[in-house]
């Protein structure tokens, strides 16, 4: 079953999934508030160094310095087999200004973890213009074909620089990988050109943005689709497509649909639910997801499956069914770190070998690293996924104000994408005003907001009423469709698009309201 790609955005904020028929298999966002920044390179100041540890720290210009680890060579090797490599180790000290890139996001109270020796990402391969290293992926395993890339791609290295062969570049053409190096190799000289006039902390080369990256990283031959609901995106997609030698009106398609592009194909759903930490599976068992700062946690349980033989092939079932919702969770809400798996426990050493077993190759496509460790007494099985950037369940959520942070509710930009989707399908039911109550912080917060071209161009010449409630929880509002002009206003209203339509005012009258809805996420 070919798979299919979804990209959207608005308010600034951007949204890709990634589907397998009506299966989700990625979700990723990048919210204007909280940009991703692993990639990303910036001019650093060194403020301490820590020779006991063989680490520094750096002042990128956040909030907290980075770390940077003094024998930091490459990245991460996990994925990478047959390389030649020189190794290399910095010395610094106090003072120093230096390159460094992130290469984790900051954790709590830790900052970010920071690496000199640079890498720029490709489809097919990876730059590493400060280290003399030569490597390929793992996945890769046709001997001879592995040999032809490491010897074409040994040619288009300068002096002590290196390159990662990508699993994608086994299906690559010499000229694309050509082409590819060269434009990488671009990306570096620039840096270093922005390095040389930037003040510290500042940043000099950044990440290509969530739409480029998804499609970078997750687009193959096995993608069959890649629906876009943003015009401005289609357009860049479609000259990234271009340049790549892709023919984008094959595979790419524009929405133009009314409705929100994420509700209507059934993934919003999907999405609100990596929100929530109980997964229950199609048999009526259930998986329990908790993350805590060290690491993940996830329970397996019976629940409504009670089988219909014996008490061990109940388990067994149960748990060969989890092992596979595991690796699929794992990837979908891109949990990295330790993660423990609690399986249900099984007498039969056979069973348990089995499952371990599944639990492996289900996570083996996971395009990121995973390390499975095998099955303890108590059942309990470990495995690792490689932490970079950060997990969904933060994105979609934020600590809870109403009990001191020792809960989550859904964050700020999760419930504007849920009230604009609203007022959007209230527009597209023929209404031509909308009033929408909501809660009173998070109105100033929207209000607040700056809208990008895109947003106001949805918002022009439509009449969006604000109504604060103060009794209202900040996930909870209440969207109406409003016909007729003879309405009284309500004192406290506000029109969202004021500056379409100036300061007049626009009586409501609640007996001319057609009843929307009221939601508040459980």
């Amino acid at each position: 079953m070919n798979k299919s790609i979804y990209i959207d955005s608005f308010c600034g904020d951007s949204y890709a999934a990634l589907a397998k028929g009506s299966t989700l298999i990625e979700y990723h966002t990048d919210s204007t508030d909280s940009k991703e920044i692993v990639g990303n390179i910036y001019k650093g100041k060194v403020t301490n160094v820590l020779n006991g540890m063989q680490a520094a720290f750096v002042n990128i210009g956040m909030e907290r310095n980075g770390y940077l680890s003094l024998d930091d060579v490459v990245a991460d090797k996990s994925t990478l087999s047959d390389s030649i490599n020189v190794p290399q180790k910095l010395k610094l000290k106090t003072g120093d200004e230096i390159m460094v890139q992130v290469t984790k996001v900051p954790v709590g109270k830790k900052g970010a973890k920071l690496t000199a020796h640079l890498s720029f990402v490709g489809k097919y391969l990876i730059y590493l213009p400060t280290t003399n290293f030569l490597g390929i992926s793992r996945k890769i395993d046709d001997e001879e074909k592995r040999d032809e890339l490491m010897q074409e791609v040994d040619k288009l290295r300068d002096v002590n620089t290196g390159f990662i062969i990508r699993t994608a570049a086994n299906s690559a053409k010499k000229k694309q990988l050509k082409v590819e190096a060269d434009y990488l190799k671009g990306l570096y000289k620039e840096s270093v050109e922005n390095y040389a006039k930037a003040k510290i902390g500042e940043m000099v080369h950044s990440e290509v943005d969530l739409p480029l990256r998804v499609i970078r990283d997750s687009y193959d031959e096995s993608v069959d689709k890649i629906i876009v609901g943003n015009k401005d995106l289609y357009t860049r997609l479609e000259s990234l497509l271009s340049l790549r030698g892709e023919n984008a009106s094959k595979r790419l398609v524009m929405y133009s649909g009314n409705r929100d592009m994420f509700t209507l194909f059934g993934l919003a759903k999907e999405v609100e639910k990596l929100t929530k930490s109980k997964v229950v599976l199609d048999s009526g068992a259930y998986l329990v997801i908790d993350k805590t700062e060290a690491l993940t946690v996830i329970d397996v349980n019976t629940g409504k499956y009670v089988g219909d033989d014996s008490l061990e092939n109940t388990v067994y079932n149960t748990n060969m069914l989890a092992a596979k919702e595991i690796a699929r969770q794992v990837r979908l809400r891109n949990i990295g770190g330790i993660i423990i798996v609690d399986f249900i426990d099984m007498e039969d050493l056979d069973h348990r070998a089995k499952v371990v077993k599944t639990l492996e190759d289900c996570l083996k496509d996971d395009r990121v690293k995973c390390n499975v460790i095998g099955m303890t007494g108590f059942g309990l099985v470990q495995f690792t996924r490689k932490k970079d950037k950060r997990d969904v369940m933060s994105a979609l959520t934020q600590p809870c104000p109403y009990c001191d942070g020792s809960g989550l509710i859904l964050s700020d930009d999760y419930i504007f994408y849920k009230l604009f989707s609203a007022i959007k399908d209230c527009l597209a039911d023929g209404f031509n005003k909308v009033i929408v109550e909501l809660n009173d912080h998070i109105m100033d917060i929207l209000i607040a907001r700056d809208f990008p071209e895109e947003m106001v161009r949805f918002m022009r010449r439509k009449k969006i009423y604000l109504v604060p409630q103060i009794t209202y929880h900040e996930e909870e509002f209440n969207v109406r469709g409003v016909k007729g002009n003879n309405e009284l206003t309500p004192p406290n209203a506000k029109l969202l698009n004021k500056g379409d339509y100036g300061d007049e005012d626009i009586n409501i009258d609640d007996d001319n309201f057609e009843q929307g809805f009221r939601f508040r996420s459980k």
